[in-house]
């Protein structure tokens, strides 16, 4: 027998299709915000309730070369049955809607938006999200996402600023860590990780003297 989990409206799952985006779950309470190619991976069983995509559809890069086709692309998000997130409505997507920009700009301010990412998480933020878990969101590998990183943290500075509980699920992720100068997530400042510094708190107690000096 066959059941579904009804969703909480104020917990959003953003789905992207970087590496790690396949541990996302397949039944969720989390209402599920997909980006943009994941029509491409809809046989893996993971049902968007929103999709979003950002950049003009005719305009797309895979679309201009060639590579992929306007009129397949149009019917695999119409065959999702959901609605469609774009800077536009589209004629010929029935469920697409126009991202709320001058609703977004009024609530938040400052309209920085690196990529479509910062969107859904502002569209989550406009419609009450208290809890935001993404998956396959890395920002890592290529100049591309070395310029999108900091749109994507700003969001999520805003939404944590809210009160809004912010989950970051993957290994390959790198929101929220700090991999420069000193690597391995340590805090700038301390040349320890978060880990290291609460327990040697605990070990030594919070009112620790550092010796600038030798004796």
């Amino acid at each position: 027998m066959s059941f579904v989990i009804k969703k909480d409206p104020t917990k959003v799952q953003i789905n992207a299709t970087g590496q790690g985006w396949e541990h996302s779950p397949i039944q969720t309470d989390h209402i599920v915000y997909a980006l943009n190619d994941y029509v491409r991976i809809e046989k893996y069983g993971i049902k968007p309730d929103i999709l979003f995509m950002m950049d003009l559809l005719s305009e797309k890069p895979q679309i201009v070369s060639g590579h992929d086709d306007l009129g397949e692309i149009i019917s695999r998000i119409n065959k999702f049955g959901v609605l469609f997130v774009g800077p536009y409505k589209y004629a010929e997507i029935p469920l697409s809607v126009a991202f709320p920009l001058e609703q977004c700009v009024k609530e938040f301010g400052l309209p920085y938006f690196t990529n479509t990412i910062c969107y859904m998480i502002a569209y989550a933020l406009l419609n009450g999200a208290k809890e935001i878990s993404i998956y396959g969101v890395n920002q890592a590998g290529s100049q591309e996402y070395v310029e999108e990183k900091g749109g994507v943290e700003y969001w999520l500075g805003v939404a944590n600023g809210r009160g809004v509980k912010v989950l970051i699920n993957g290994k390959h992720s790198q929101l929220l860590r700090y991999k420069g100068r000193y690597g391995r997530d340590i805090l700038y400042g301390y040349l320890q990780s978060l880990e290291e510094i609460i327990d040697s708190n605990h070990k030594f107690g919070e009112g620790t003297i550092y010796k600038l000096t030798a004796p």
